[in-house]
């Protein structure tokens, strides 16, 4: 007895240490990721996937998603209050003031705008010439964009149109009711007016005639500095819910009705249409990279020139691909739950 006693006084440390060990140790505490988001479409489906299928938890991280417009997420991002933003031009403008962000991921290269008219007389570009037209708000993407078309087309974007700010829901309302000559609409006002039967025409597709920075990820370059590991594990599971979302159309749809209120019509379309202007690999290219700033340099009046590293930083997007390419992309995309 005492023999056995003497042994069960050498056992109670460790099973002191034992009970001291919470039963969920073995699960790591996740840690939480703020991240923006301007509106809940396809061009965004990526995070919503990576979230539900487990990516990001695979990595230790939680994501919180907030709806967010893209000037308020810079702030928020500066501030330190967000972990990423995905109003990534939004964040190009601002790295061009000489503000500490990086562009770190580009999921779109091309816009989904488009260009409208109820004007007969207005069917291509050069018809724009003394015209007006609406745009949410001055110095916006989509202002960016038209500028782009027009300098395509021989056009001073300063000087041989009118532009005019009606907000994002009076651009759809403007044009309908004819106070603007024409007006850039998003994918889903577009769609609107193409299934509606209202009497207006299209008069460019303003993502297959030119390429900018649409939609992608931005970072504080204090995060990258400090913490590049996080960053590496954030982007490597947005690029499984990518690559998911491109091989797996029906059941990225069901999983992004859980975010996207469209009509189920305009969430299909809306997928066909992104697929087409979709990056290869979550980056853009040299040339590219330098029109996006000199749109922003325009559009903010900067005279010096900004080189592309002050602004773009695709390090850790070209890992991810690189790694989950090696590791064979069906089993990267098993989902984990």
């Amino acid at each position: 007895m005492n023999l056995q006693f003497g042994r069960w006084v050498l056992f109670l440390p460790f099973l002191r240490l034992l009970w001291a060990v919470p039963c969920g140790a073995q699960t790591p505490k996740l840690e939480d990721i703020r991240v923006s988001f301007a509106s809940f479409g396809v061009i965004y489906y990526p995070h919503f996937i990576a979230k539900e299928l487990g990516f990001y938890q695979d990595e230790g991280l939680n994501i919180e998603i907030i709806a967010m417009p893209g000037g308020l997420a810079t702030q928020a991002l500066v501030a330190g209050d967000l972990h990423f933003s995905t109003s990534s031009g939004s964040s190009l403008n601002a790295s061009l003031r000489g503000i500490k962000l990086k562009v770190v991921y580009v999921n779109l290269d091309r816009p989904l705008y488009r260009l409208w008219s109820w004007r007969d007389e207005i069917r291509k570009v050069t018809d724009l010439r003394g015209r007006a037209i609406g745009v949410a708000s001055r110095g916006d993407t989509m202002e960016g964009a038209a500028n782009l078309l027009l300098r395509k087309y021989g056009m001073d974007p300063m000087r041989d149109v009118i532009w005019v700010a009606v907000g994002t829901a009076g651009r759809l309302t403007s044009l309908i009711s004819r106070t603007v000559d024409s007006a850039v609409l998003g994918f889903a006002d577009s769609h609107l007016l193409q299934t509606r039967g209202y009497s207006v025409h299209e008069v460019a597709d303003i993502g297959k005639e030119i390429k900018m920075l649409y939609t992608g990820l931005a970072t504080s370059e204090d995060l990258l500095m400090k913490r590049p590991d996080l960053v590496r594990r954030f982007i490597r599971a947005t690029v499984k819910g990518r690559e998911f979302l491109k091989r797996n159309k029906s059941q990225s749809l069901v999983l992004g009705k859980k975010y996207d209120r469209s009509p189920d019509d305009v969430r299909n379309a809306d997928y066909d249409a992104t697929m087409e202007m979709m990056t290869g690999d979550g980056t853009e290219d040299s040339d590219t990279q330098k029109s996006d700033i000199d749109i922003g340099r325009r559009a903010l009046a900067i005279q010096k020139e900004i080189a592309p590293q002050q602004v773009f930083d695709f390090r850790l997007v070209r890992e991810a691909y690189k790694e989950l390419r090696e590791t064979g992309w069906e089993r990267a995309l098993k989902p984990s739950k």
